[in-house]
C-alpha cells in the first residue's frame, strides 16, 4: 500500500488541505456544544431566562453550523480531487504495465483478473484514500479533542473513558480477526465471476450453436453464488459491529446522567476526590456529546481499518502486476545507423515456451533477403507460428539469435522494430468504429488515398465501396457484422497501409478463397516489391508462388527451396502436396 502513495504527487496540496478542511469541521462542531452548553446553563436555566444569552448563542450556533458547512464541503472536494486523481494516475500506470507484459506474463495473469485488478482493485484503494484523507482524520480529531474536552468538564468521566475504549477496541479487534482474511478470497471469487462472463461473451457463439446457455448459466451462477455468499458473511459481521457500538454508546450516556446526578460517585468509592464538585445540566449534555463523538470515532476507525483490509488485499493484486519484471525489454539501438532494410537471419535458434520441458523450435538457421517472399509450411504443431511470433519479440528464443536488418532484435527498442514489422493475424481482430478509422492503426496521418491504395492491394476495395457510407461504414465490436474473408481483408490493409520492411501473414488468407487470395500476393509484389514476405501457410497453393518455401518438421527446418525443387527433392513437402488438391494448381496458371 504505502507503495502506491507514489500516486498522490501530483494531488499533495488536495492531500493537505482536505485534512485541514475536515479538522475545521470537526472543530466546528465542537465549539457548537459549546455555545450550546452556556445557552442552556448561563441562558435557559438562569433565573430569570436570561433571552440575551440565549440569542447571541443561538446566533453563534448558527454561524458555527454555517461555517462547519464549508469547511464539509471543501473537505469532501478537496478528498475526491485527491482520491480521484490518485486513481486516475494508478489506473494508466497498471494499464501500460499490462500492455508491456509478454504473451506468457499475460496469460499468467489470465484477462479477468488483469481487468478486475485495472477496475475493481483501484476503486479499492481509491475509496482507502478517500476514507484515509475524511473519516480517518475526522475520527481521530473526534477521538483527540472528545477526550480532551470531556476531561475538563469533569475527571470523574476520565474513569468511563477508560473502561468504555478499552470495550470497544476489544470489539473492533474480535471483528476484524474474522473479517480481515476473507478479503482476499473476495477479489479471487471477483475474479472468477469476470472470467465466466469474459469466456461467455467472447465465446456467445459457439456456446449458442452448441446450445450449451443453460451449462455456462449455471457456470455463472456458481460462481457469482459463492462470490455473493462470501459478500453476505463479511456483511453479517459488519451488520453486528454497529448494535453492539450503539449498545456501549446508550450505556456510556446512562452512566453519565449518573455521575450529573451524584449517583455513580458510591460506586467508584471516589466521594473524596471529588468532593464539593459539581455539574451542570449543559455539562452533562455537552458530556453526552462528546462521550457519543469518542464513541462514534472508535466505530469509523473500525470502518477505516476493514475497508483498510480490502484496499490492502486490492493493493498487494496491483503491485504484483506493477512489480513484475518485464520479460521483454527494450534495447539502446539506433535505428537511425543501420543502414540494412528488410532482411532477416535466424541463426541456430532454439525456442521453448516457458514452463514446457521440450522446446518447441531447434536449431534453426536460415537467411531471408530484402523483397523475398517465403512461405512457411509443415503439419499442425510442426512450430510455424511460433516461428514468426519470434520476429517482433512476441517471446525471446531460447537459445540462438534472431537479426533484422543485421542487428540482433534484442538490441532494438520494442517501438522500432515492431514498426518495421506488421503482423496479420488468422484471426482479424478489428475494433468498434469505421473500416477508415480500423484500417488507420496501421499509420494514424495516413490520406484517404492511402487508405484506397490500401484497401485495393488487400483486395477488399470492391465490398468496402459497395457499402452504403464506404471507408466510413461502421464496424460493429469484434467485426461481428462483417464475413470472415472481408475481416481478414481489412486486417491485411491495415498492416499494408504501414508500409513495414517486412510483412507476415499466420495463415490470415485462410478465409479467402484462392483467386482472391493469388491477386492478394500479385498485387503486393507488384506494388511493394522491396517489402520483405514472411507467409505461414497450411495450403500448398497458398506457398508455391513464394521465392523460397521453408518447410518445418517437429520444430526443425528440413527443406528451404523453391516449389519446384521441393518437389523433386523434399519427400516431406511431396507429401504435403500431394494430400492437397492438384487441381489448385490450375488457379495459379
Amino acid at each position: 500500500m504505502v507503495k502506491l502513495l507514489k500516486y498522490m504527487k501530483k494531488s499533495w496540496v488536495y492531500a493537505i488541505f482536505a485534512p485541514i478542511m475536515m479538522f475545521g469541521e470537526v472543530a466546528m462542531d465542537f465549539l457548537l456544544t459549546s455555545f450550546m452548553e452556556k445557552m442552556v446553563d448561563e441562558g435557559i436555566n438562569a433565573n430569570p431566562i436570561n433571552i440575551n444569552v440565549i440569542t447571541y448563542n443561538g446566533l453563534m450556533m448558527l454561524l458555527i453550523v454555517f461555517a462547519g458547512v464549508v469547511f464539509g464541503i471543501l473537505a469532501g472536494v478537496f478528498t475526491n480531487y485527491a482520491a480521484f486523481n490518485f486513481s486516475n494516475l494508478l489506473r494508466k500506470d497498471l494499464y501500460k504495465k499490462i500492455m508491456e507484459l509478454s504473451y506468457n506474463q499475460a496469460d499468467k495473469f489470465s484477462t479477468s483478473t488483469l481487468v478486475t485488478r485495472v477496475t475493481n482493485d483501484v476503486t479499492q484503494v481509491q475509496t482507502m484514500v478517500a476514507m484515509s484523507l475524511r473519516l480517518m482524520i475526522r475520527a481521530l480529531t473526534f477521538f483527540v479533542l472528545g477526550i480532551i474536552f470531556t476531561l475538563q468538564i469533569s475527571n470523574r468521566f476520565g474513569i468511563l473513558i477508560g473502561i468504555m475504549l478499552p470495550l470497544e477496541v476489544i470489539i473492533l479487534v474480535t471483528f476484524a480477526i474474522f473479517i480481515f482474511p476473507v478479503f482476499k478470497k473476495i477479489q479471487r471469487q471477483l475474479d472468477k465471476v469476470n472470467n465466466v462472463v469474459h469466456e461467455n461473451v467472447s465465446g456467445a457463439r459457439v456456446i449458442k450453436a452448441f446450445g450449451k446457455e443453460d451449462y455456462e448459466f449455471n457456470r455463472f451462477k456458481d460462481a457469482n453464488d459463492t462470490y455473493t455468499n462470501t459478500l453476505l458473511h463479511v456483511s453479517k459481521l459488519g451488520a453486528l459491529l454497529m448494535p453492539l457500538m450503539m449498545i456501549l454508546i446508550y450505556i456510556t450516556q446512562v452512566i453519565i446522567y449518573w455521575i450529573g446526578g451524584n449517583t455513580i460517585i458510591d460506586l467508584f468509592n471516589l466521594q473524596d476526590a471529588f468532593q464539593g464538585e459539581t455539574i451542570l445540566i449543559g455539562e452533562i449534555s455537552q458530556a453526552v456529546t462528546y462521550i457519543s463523538m469518542i464513541s462514534m470515532s472508535i466505530m469509523m476507525l473500525g470502518m477505516t481499518f476493514m475497508n483498510f483490509a480490502r484496499s490492502f488485499a486490492s493493493s498487494k493484486r496491483i503491485n504484483e502486476v506493477l512489480n513484475c519484471k518485464l520479460e521483454i525489454v527494450d534495447g539502446n539501438l539506433d535505428v537511425n545507423d543501420i543502414t540494412e532494410k528488410g532482411t532477416i537471419s535466424f541463426k541456430n535458434v532454439s525456442f521453448a515456451y516457458p514452463g514446457a520441458k521440450e522446446s518447441v523450435l531447434n536449431s534453426l538457421s536460415f537467411d531471408i533477403k530484402q523483397g523475398e517472399m517465403i512461405a512457411v509450411v509443415g503439419a499442425t504443431g510442426c512450430g510455424k507460428s511460433s516461428l514468426v511470433n519470434l520476429l517482433p519479440r512476441f517471446y525471446d528464443v531460447t537459445e540462438g539469435e534472431i537479426l533484422v536488418d543485421g542487428h540482433n532484435v534484442k538490441e532494438f527498442k520494442l517501438v522500432d522494430l515492431r514498426e518495421k514489422i506488421a503482423i496479420c493475424l488468422q484471426k482479424a481482430e478489428l475494433f468498434k468504429g469505421s473500416i477508415k478509422e480500423n484500417i488507420l492503426w496501421g499509420k494514424m496521418d495516413a490520406s484517404d488515398e492511402e487508405v484506397k491504395e490500401a484497401l485495393d492491394i488487400a483486395q477488399a476495395s470492391e465490398f468496402v465501396f459497395a457499402k452504403e457510407k464506404g471507408m466510413e461504414e461502421e464496424i460493429e465490436e469484434k467485426g461481428t457484422s462483417l464475413s470472415g474473408g472481408q475481416k481478414q481483408r481489412l486486417s491485411i490493409a491495415r498492416a499494408v497501409i504501414k508500409k513495414p520492411e517486412i510483412i507476415i501473414f499466420d495463415d490470415s488468407t485462410s478465409a479467402l478463397d484462392l483467386v482472391t487470395e493469388a491477386k492478394l500476393h500479385s498485387s503486393l509484389k507488384k506494388s511493394l516489391p522491396n517489402m520483405t514476405k514472411i507467409v505461414v501457410a497450411q495450403r500448398v497453393a497458398t506457398a508455391k508462388n513464394a521465392d523460397r518455401i521453408i518447410v518445418l518438421d517437429g520444430g526443425k527446418i528440413v527443406d528451404f527451396d523453391t516449389h519446384d525443387n521441393l518437389m523433386k527433392n523434399s519427400a516431406i513437402y511431396q507429401d504435403i502436396y500431394s494430400s492437397q488438391l492438384k487441381m489448385e494448381d490450375k488457379i495459379y496458371e
